[in-house]
């Protein structure tokens, strides 16, 4: 791990090197997440290529958010940390909020030759509204120990099909502290709930039409909760009828899946995608 500063914070960064490939990929996870959210696709493509994952600002050890906050504050943080790095061929794959960030990044600098959108960057409706909500309740409470917080999230990810593993212990222990002898969230609850409502404030339109690049979209149509997907498909209509340069893929998974559980055929389609002139 390292310590990237951008103009008024400090990022960190994982980022592995690869000596035969000039890509860099770089891995943006999701609203309450961290670097280790990203780590199975990390874990697979550091043989294939340079790899960067980082936690946003507000998330695992960067700095807080500046408040208020919205998707354009954690883009302007990535073209910082781009602008710090000696990469000119940068592909993005962005999941969920991180979908966003990098299809509003992509349109602004001209390193990111290519963007992949994992279950991100579409329009988030009244569903994906009422199921995270709800779920943003932790970053505001409380809790006796670490294994209290960690058996709520067993059980709230064994619901929707999570196979446990060391790396989710990894993921929750990375995004919790100690203070005053208990347990907190490291995120704001107030500012990431700022993050959330910025999804429908994103200016679809502008950044779909400024997105030349390949882009390869997988949407995930598996339920969260009373057959309900996190985002709906239909969500997905503008960026297809929009992006000039864009292929998708519809998987039965759910949202959460696609990233906590290893994904072996997703990570040949998207090597595949890469590979292409």
């Amino acid at each position: 791990m390292k310590q990237i500063n951008t103009e008024n914070k400090q990022m960190n960064v994982n980022i592995t090197t690869h000596p035969e490939s000039d890509v860099l990929l770089i891995f943006i996870h999701g609203l309450t997440g961290n670097y280790l959210q990203m780590y199975h696709f990390q874990n697979y493509f550091k043989d294939k290529c340079n790899t960067l994952s980082y936690d946003l600002s507000g998330r695992g050890d960067s700095t807080m958010q500046n408040n208020p906050t919205d998707i354009h504050q954690h883009s302007k943080d990535l073209i910082e940390i781009i602008d710090s790095l000696e990469h000119d061929n940068i592909v993005l794959a962005g999941y969920s909020m991180g979908g966003y960030i990098a299809v509003d990044v992509a349109g602004q600098t001209s390193k990111v030759k290519k963007v992949v959108l994992l279950d991100g960057g579409g329009e988030a409706d009244e569903n994906t509204n009422s199921l995270v909500l709800p779920s943003l309740g932790r970053l505001d409470k409380t809790f006796d120990s670490k294994d209290e917080y960690l058996e709520m999230m067993k059980k709230s990810y064994g619901a929707m099909g999570i196979e446990w593993s060391e790396v989710m212990d990894q993921v929750l222990d990375h995004e919790i502290t100690r203070i005053d002898d208990k347990i907190h969230h490291k995120s704001d609850y107030e500012l990431t709930k700022q993050d959330f409502e910025s999804f429908y404030e994103f200016p679809f339109d502008e950044a779909y039409n400024k997105l030349e690049v390949p882009v390869f979209l997988i949407i995930c149509t598996g339920p969260i909760k009373d057959d309900t997907a996190l985002f709906s498909k239909k969500g997905y209509d503008r960026i297809l009828n929009t992006v000039k340069d864009i292929s998708s893929t519809v998987i039965n998974i759910n949202h959460y899946e696609i990233v906590f559980n290893k994904q072996k055929k997703l990570n040949e389609q998207i090597e595949d995608f890469l590979e292409e002139e």
